[in-house]
């Protein structure tokens, strides 16, 4: 196994760094800037969550390290009376709210939690401590256990017993659980913010009332300063903003100026018990070098009678204000601004509907505000931090010395960055993952052309009983383009590009929710998009096992969403080996080909009579026959044509050639079953001919042939070839690895490959030529759109729902209009048929069947033909069948 050095810390992290291009190597760091090791320099503008308070390497702590290297002060002399940390430990007592008297000092906010746990439970005898929902309280398993959010705590088997969480700023809440373990509860710890939870302030009041149900009920009253405290809310302490006086004051981060891990748990004479002073200690507690950082950051911050301080409250209420004006200008953007002094969160809106699949992944797999950091980080050279409670909330914490024009900058890029969201020229905010790193100017509007998501109406007391899932990917760069209009600026390069990031990531996502879709029986079923970050060539150049489990996890997610039955779009279908791959999940499956090749067809023999081909004479081809929706395409095909070319993969010879071969085999053994059944039509009517031919022949041979037909239960290539050369005549059907050669004789074409490039270009059709594409990603290159005006190129496999319905972007189509193989899953779930269909390389053809009876039965049927994005008319197709004849008139002469 290969180790990339990056990884040698932390490997799930680095990898999400690498993924936003926020994995900076910092080698120079001064005040409120950090430098990369490319000479690139940054304005910091989280502070490692409060704990570089005066920016980077500030003198005065450097002189306090000095101070003890020059005196050669003992940093580590445990047991003994350590004279840095007295003097800080007395410093302390002097400016902490009440009668806050003895330090438990340690090295990291989460150390200190764990003393206020064990404390509270020491001095009360009881053991339950309450804390808040999303709050955050550190990473060891108390401070875990304390910290209010689940996500954090299941894979490491907490809260571990004596843990209850309630509602932030509920004073109900507390004081409910307070009297309902009236008793038990050993301690109550709250943040006077919630930092980590998205920076929410605590209302006026609630943290004194908090103290006097505390004190009225026995609990030890812990106020955990840890990111709030020594300036950060404009108070050197946030409690002391109301005069609260807590039992336990927790403080870290800030305590240790930037440059040392320092804690401190500071208790009142209250709580303070023997059991804890002697059974409590840490090696590297009462250290005198920590300490005496402690020490200059409370003279620093106290000096001038608190004017720093001051200054610091100034500078936060401007920021604070300027997040409040941002928000009031993009009410559609900024759902809510929170915080107190230089803590400061702006939350965005969810992006359930927002015009863009994209968008709408990221909000769902947690990566919005991590997508923003990388573009502020990449581009304004300003560095950010998302939230780990609050995906959808930016920090914003600088150092406290930031400056009111760093402030205006910062609120700059931010305008910017809204102007972005509200107008939906998404493209510009993944530029800089491209290596594109200038600022945009100009923001484009695309709210025009952007489309919401619209379910069926529903009547009061109505709602939906079924409910499925459908998994959806790009399959090629001109989706992406079609999903989000503002892609249109990137070069077909960059698409794949684009694509090619998103492979980072692994997890699938919801990104459309169709709250309700009527059929015409009244049934109402609900739905999900998951979308999966691969491209249609990622998919399948991609190692299958991490694309099959891809899939795996989107079933398990519609699974869990309460679907019923999850449809396969696009490849992921053909890279689960049509559905086996994803079958047995607690939930039913479809690859959704049935419906797709019902479909296709209709649209293919619509345009044929449109563009007056006569379809038992025309010669059909099928590109990709050797797939599960070529198969059946081929099938079917034969009930309307005789003479039918199978196109195979040339890159796989040996295989194609003999699955092939067992599609021809298949499809004459069809044809024969039909004539049997009366159903003279296609290849069964070409074979009554040929029966025909062989009885008024009325020779030894053709007698000998005739009966070797009748005697066979089956039908043959074999024989089939026998009596063509004893007639002299040609086979109807063949198949051809040479598209080149093959295809311009064909007059009407499925494409249904899965190749992730185009493969039919304008010199391969014929003029009057009608091709269906079922193929996702395309086909048929947009050059023949572009240069052949003579051919009807037709998109397949498009249904016409009841209603008009739109999900979201909706891959292009007008309200009403979505894909077949979507259009399977739903119908499936209508008839609340929640078995497995359409799975494998083979499918039924009684399935086909079933799934056309179906959309009779609820109202889906073929939508109008569309061509290059628009539904023809027509007059358009006449005008393309006119310039066919001119065409081929010309090359006649």
């Amino acid at each position: 196994m290969e180790i990339r050095y990056d990884e040698l810390l932390n490997p799930t992290v680095a990898r999400l760094l690498k993924t936003f291009r926020l994995d900076k190597d910092y080698v120079y760091g001064e005040g409120n800037y950090l430098t990369d090791q490319d000479g690139v320099r940054y304005l910091d503008f989280i502070a490692q969550y409060g704990a570089i308070p005066f920016g980077y390497n500030p003198e005065f702590i450097w002189e306090a390290l000095d101070r003890v290297r020059r005196n050669k002060i003992p940093s580590l002399t445990q047991p003994s009376l350590p004279g840095e940390a007295l003097r800080l430990a007395r410093k302390l007592m002097e400016l902490s709210p009440g009668d806050l008297t003895y330090s438990t000092f340690c090295q990291s906010g989460a150390e200190a939690v764990e003393a206020a746990i064990k404390l509270a439970r020491s001095a009360t005898g009881r053991k339950i401590i309450v804390s808040t929902i999303k709050s955050f309280h550190g990473k060891t398993l108390g401070a875990l256990s304390a910290t209010g959010r689940e996500v954090y705590q299941t894979p490491f088997g907490a809260p571990v017993p004596g843990f209850v969480h309630i509602p932030y700023n509920d004073i109900e809440a507390l004081e409910k659980v307070l009297r309902e373990y009236e008793g038990e509860i050993a301690g109550f710890i709250v943040e006077p913010v919630q930092g980590e939870g998205g920076m929410i302030p605590a209302q006026p009041g609630y943290l004194k009332k908090a103290e006097e149900l505390c004190r009225k009920y026995g609990v030890v009253f812990v106020v955990d300063e840890i990111q709030t405290g020594l300036g950060r809310t404009g108070y050197l302490f946030a409690c002391e903003e109301e005069g609260v006086e807590p039992d336990v004051m927790l403080l870290a981060k800030a305590l240790g100026g930037g440059l040392v891990p320092l804690g401190v748990c500071l208790s009142s004479p209250r709580v303070y018990n023997d059991d804890f002073g002697s059974l409590h200690s840490s090696t590297f507690a009462n250290n005198n070098l920590t300490c005496a950082v402690g020490l200059a950051v409370l003279d620093y911050l106290t000096r001038d009678n608190r004017r720093f301080i001051e200054e610091v409250k100034a500078k936060g209420d401007y920021l604070l204000e300027k997040a409040y004006a941002l928000g009031r200008k993009y009410p559609e953007v900024i759902k809510e601004v929170r915080g107190k002094g230089l803590m400061v969160g702006i939350e965005f809106y969810e992006f359930c509907d927002c015009g863009s699949f994209d968008m709408a992944y990221l909000a769902d797999v947690k990566g919005f505000t991590a997508l923003l950091a990388g573009f502020l980080l990449n581009v304004y050279n300003i560095r950010l931090a998302p939230f780990l409670n609050n995906p959808m909330t930016l920090r914003l914490e600088p150092p406290l010395t930031v400056t009111y024009s760093e402030i205006d900058y910062v609120m700059e890029a931010l305008e910017k960055v809204c102007q972005i969201l509200e107008k939906r020229d998404y493209a510009k905010l993944y530029r800089y993952l491209l290596g594109d790193y200038a600022k945009p100017e100009k923001i484009d509007d695309y709210r025009g052309i952007s489309r919401k998501i619209k379910g069926s109406s529903l009547q009061e007391g109505e709602e939906a009983t079924e409910k499925f899932a459908f998994i959806i990917h790009y399959p090629g760069p001109e989706d992406v383009v079609i999903n989000n209009p503002s892609f249109a600026s990137f070069s077909r390069e960059e698409l794949y590009r684009f694509m090619d990031w998103q492979t980072s990531y692994d997890e699938p996502g919801v990104v459309c929710h169709m709250p309700a879709i009527r059929s015409k029986t009244g049934k109402i079923a609900q739905g999900w998009l998951i979308g999966i970050p691969y491209g249609g060539k990622q998919i399948m150049s991609l190692p299958r096992e991490v694309t099959v489990e891809a899939v795996q996890k989107a079933v398990d997610l519609g699974r869990d969403l309460g679907a019923r039955i999850v449809g396969l779009g696009a490849l992921s279908s053909v890279v689960t080996r049509g559905g086996r791959a994803v079958q047995g999940r607690g939930v039913a499956v479809t690859s959704g080909n049935s419906f797709t090749t019902i479909m296709a067809l209709e649209a293919l023999f619509l345009g044929a009579g449109k563009m007056h081909i006569d379809v038992p004479k025309s010669r059909g081809a099928v590109v990709g026959a050797t797939g599960s929706i070529g198969r059946a395409c081929a099938l079917i095909m034969s009930e309307e044509v005789r003479y039918i070319t199978l196109l195979g993969n040339p890159e796989h010879p040996v295989s194609s050639k003999n699955r092939l071969n067992s599609l021809l085999n298949e499809m004459l053994a069809y044809a024969y079953r039909r004539r049997k059944e009366g159903k003279i039509k296609g290849l069964s009517a070409w074979l009554d001919e040929v029966l025909s031919l062989l009885e008024r022949k009325n020779d030894e041979k053709a007698r000998e042939l005739k009966n070797k037909w009748e005697m066979n239960n089956d039908f043959s290539m074999e024989l089939l070839q026998e009596i063509c050369d004893y007639l002299g005549i040609s086979l109807p059907v063949n198949f051809s690895l040479d598209i080149e050669n093959t295809l311009p004789r064909c007059d009407l074409i499925i494409a249904a490959s899965n190749s992730p490039d185009y493969i039919i270009y304008p010199h391969h059709l014929k003029p009057g030529a009608v091709v269906c594409d079922v193929a996702r990603p395309a086909d048929v290159s947009p050059e023949v759109l572009d240069k052949r005006d003579d051919v009807l190129i037709l998109e397949g496999g498009l249904v016409e729902y009841p209603d008009p319905v739109v999900f979201g972007p909706n891959f292009g189509y007008r309200d009403g209009v979505s894909l077949a193989c979507l259009s399977e899953t739903v119908l499936l779930a209508l008839e609340g048929d929640y078995n497995d269909y359409s799975i494998g390389s083979k499918l039924s053809l009684e399935t086909v069947a079933y799934l056309r009876g179906l959309g009779e039965k609820h109202g889906f049927k073929l939508a109008g033909l569309v061509m290059g994005g628009r539904e023809v008319t027509d007059e358009d197709i006449e005008r393309i069948y006119n310039n066919a004849l001119r065409m081929k008139k010309a090359e006649s002469i």
